[in-house]
């Protein structure tokens, strides 16, 4: 398995765990009857990672705001598709977060900024101070943020993704996920895409016109291109150009949010495994 050279800054998806956490251990309670299933997930989770890459030592986990943010102000379906936060979930949030505070790690969330685009944000600021970064999350949208010196470890296939992993799988560079989010849309975001546009037929366009822009520059050339129903696809891309371009935008990762965060902040001067859980229990018996 490929690993990111050195000792990189480690940035966890803090959003898309909390969920997997609080399904994978519904059933977790305290003796109150309390639900405790996600916190004790999200510091498993956390103990692995530590255990893991027991030789990085800035650490940061980044979570979601509860504030609309500017997709929802773009494109008012966006995410509609999700059910609301369960209250056993929401009424741990707040403990899960006094307890990583206790023990050292660092947690971000802006006001009506994604998670997504906290983390793009911050590895590319990271990067162009010579950082090293390894993003922990399975979320697809980040493929985008791959670079030479970002990299993402998948945790449902324990695998380091790089812009080769990418290029050998889709046969795209990273950035170009963008364009291939916008024309086969995103069911869980409920971004739209391209009516009858499937990932087949997305990269096929991409590998011969690179981009979304340079597709609709070519419009007239795809009828003829030796793709199965190739005039039907040069009609829905031409009936949907707007949601396209509106695709692309909400798919697109913001890397320009303004972070006042440095790497003092994220540094975890001494994990102690034993101290996480003797924390855990501490705090789950108080709320």
């Amino acid at each position: 398995m490929n690993e990111i050279k050195n000792h990189p800054v480690i940035i966890i998806d803090g959003s898309l765990y909390l969920y997997s956490s609080y399904y994978g251990f519904r059933e977790f309670q305290h003796t109150s009857g309390q639900s405790c299933g996600a916190i004790y997930g999200m510091l498993k989770m956390i103990d692995n990672i530590f255990k893991k890459y027991k030789h990085s030592e800035k650490f940061i986990i980044v979570f979601d705001s509860s504030q609309k943010t500017f997709r929802k102000k773009l494109f008012k379906e966006y995410k509609n598709n999700r059910m609301p936060m369960p209250n056993a979930l929401c009424m741990q949030i707040q403990p899960l977060f006094r307890i990583l505070k206790k023990i050292g790690i660092k947690v971000l969330t802006i006001p009506g900024i994604e998670a997504d685009d906290i983390i793009g944000s911050l590895a590319y600021k990271l990067e162009n101070i010579g950082e090293k970064i390894l993003i922990i999350s399975h979320d697809k949208d980040m493929l985008q943020l791959v670079t030479k010196n970002i990299n993402i470890f998948n945790k449902k296939d324990n695998r380091i993704i790089t812009p080769e992993v990418i290029k050998e799988k889709y046969g795209i560079a990273p950035k170009e996920f963008i364009d291939l989010l916008a024309l086969v849309g995103d069911v869980s975001d409920n971004i739209p895409g391209i009516p009858k546009i499937g990932i087949k037929t997305a990269l096929f366009l991409l590998n011969n016109f690179s981009n979304i822009k340079n597709i609709y520059n070519n419009i007239e050339k795809i009828q003829f291109l030796p793709l199965r129903n190739a005039k039907n696809i040069a009609i829905e891309l031409k009936n949907n150009k707007k949601t396209a371009f509106l695709s692309y935008e909400l798919a697109k990762i913001k890397l320009n949010i303004s972070i006042d965060v440095n790497l003092n902040e994220m540094i975890i001067k001494k994990y102690c495994s034993k101290k996480t859980f003797r924390v855990f229990h501490k705090y789950i018996s108080s709320f």
